[in-house]
């Protein structure tokens, strides 16, 4: 079964930028480098503390065709945003991915949120989270040591249950620098409220 669903916000589009998912071919890496640069610009111009300097303008923008390049050959992703507060520092990608509802909604969540997969240094930390504008969900923090990045992680998981198109959801991000990523739950969870069905697709 095909999953055609997309998700939309109304965060802040500076802050949370979608990131473009495109195939293979000479227009699809053209559009790709072309949202590159351009969201590149556009973030480095807010900076108000310091000139924008076209090397760090250029370095940004060859990470954010990178992993839009990279990201859709390595996970099955239907959108991926953006959070990048801060130019200046490391971005966190957010996968969103979809499939058809199965089985109870309590035991579904849980393994979406990832809250008995093996491999975590301790029990993740699961609670509920419904929104009004998706529905039921939950939320886990867990704390996992990377086999690729050898190092300890931390990943954040959204799950919901779409009643109304028959789908669960998936939003998650992970990284190793964990002090930041805790430290900005409360922004992750504003942001996974925020997120509705787009009715237009």
């Amino acid at each position: 079964m095909t999953v055609t669903f997309s998700l939309d916000t109304d965060s802040d589009a500076t802050v949370w930028p979608a990131m473009p998912v495109r195939g293979e071919g000479r227009g699809a890496a053209r559009d790709r480098k072309k949202w590159a640069r351009r969201t590149s610009e556009l973030l480095w111009a807010l900076v108000d503390d310091e000139p924008v300097d076209k090397k760090q303008v250029k370095m940004l923008a060859y990470e954010l065709d990178s992993v839009a390049e990279q990201l859709p050959r390595t996970v099955p992703v239907h959108q991926v945003f953006l959070y990048v507060p801060d130019p200046r520092r490391e971005f966190l990608t957010f996968l969103v991915h979809a499939g058809p509802s199965e089985g109870d909604v309590d035991a579904t969540l849980d393994e979406l949120v990832q809250k008995n997969e093996p491999g975590a240094a301790q029990d993740p930390e699961v609670i509920d989270f419904d929104t009004d504008r998706l529905g039921r969900g939950k939320r886990s923090i867990r704390y996992f040591v990377s086999t690729k990045a050898e190092a300890m992680c931390v990943s954040v998981n959204y799950a919901w249950r779409i009643e109304s198109l028959g789908i669960d959801v998936i939003v998650r991000t992970l990284g190793e620098d964990i002090g930041w990523i805790t430290a900005n739950i409360d922004e992750f969870d504003e942001f996974a409220r925020s997120l509705f069905v787009n009715p237009d697709i």
